[in-house]
């Protein structure tokens, strides 16, 4: 939610997100998201409108698709809102005239990072062929990664919240974020495992239950 939001504050802003799958409306709410307009967890058949339901469902989900208006000489955004629906439903939607931008958000070993980009291109690699086969000007994966202990990368992290049309000065407040709630996740996590750890100690010898561990905590 952290780069959905950082995204809404970029040159993109809320109206070019089409797609996203961070979690329920109260959850997005909570973080004061507006994504009212947006499709979530469910990929908007207007994307790929020869498929059916069925097989639109079959492809992977990324983390959010930004859907944006091509110029000549670059990839830009333009402040209007389009109603992706409306011109679907309008038989107005020239895919050749519009860009699909893939964006997934993985964790990775701090110091192993290129296996979980391989697993996100592959993970998709159907989605965007299909998306292809569409027509659509240009479609692009944007991997964004981060170490499992907040770890932030130049050409992992970094690089692809500038090729989104993120700033410098946001990319650097958007990073800091993500350090910060990563570490404290991943002390949570570590917690978790010692208290889990310490039960089943305690049980094996028949002390019952010390810790009170539950669920892990969720890095969302």
């Amino acid at each position: 939610m952290l780069i959905v939001q950082g995204l809404q504050k970029g040159p993109c802003g809320p109206n070019q997100i089409a797609y996203t799958d961070v979690g329920s409306a109260d959850k997005q709410s909570e973080q004061g998201l507006d994504l009212r307009n947006t499709a979530n967890k469910t990929l908007p058949s207007w994307l790929l409108p020869k498929l059916t339901a069925h097989a639109l469902k079959a492809f992977s989900r990324p983390d959010a698709i930004l859907f944006l208006p091509s110029t000549v000489c670059s990839s830009r955004v333009t402040t209007r809102n389009p109603n992706f629906q409306q011109l679907a439903n309008n038989k107005k939607l020239n895919p050749n005239q519009w860009e699909v931008h893939l964006i997934e958000f993985k964790f990775c070993e701090n110091t192993r990072p290129d296996p979980q980009l391989q697993k996100a291109k592959a993970q998709h690699s159907m989605l965007m062929a299909n998306l292809n086969r569409q027509g659509y000007r240009e479609v692009k994966l944007h991997v964004i990664l981060v170490g499992t202990m907040g770890t932030i990368y130049k050409d992992y992290t970094d690089k692809p919240l500038a090729d989104l049309s993120l700033d410098h000065h946001k990319i650097t407040n958007l990073t800091h974020k993500l350090n910060e709630h990563f570490i404290r996740y991943a002390s949570a996590l570590i917690k978790t495992r010692y208290a889990l750890q310490y039960n089943t100690s305690n049980n094996s010898q028949g002390l019952g239950p010390g810790a009170t561990a539950h669920n892990f905590p969720d890095p969302h």
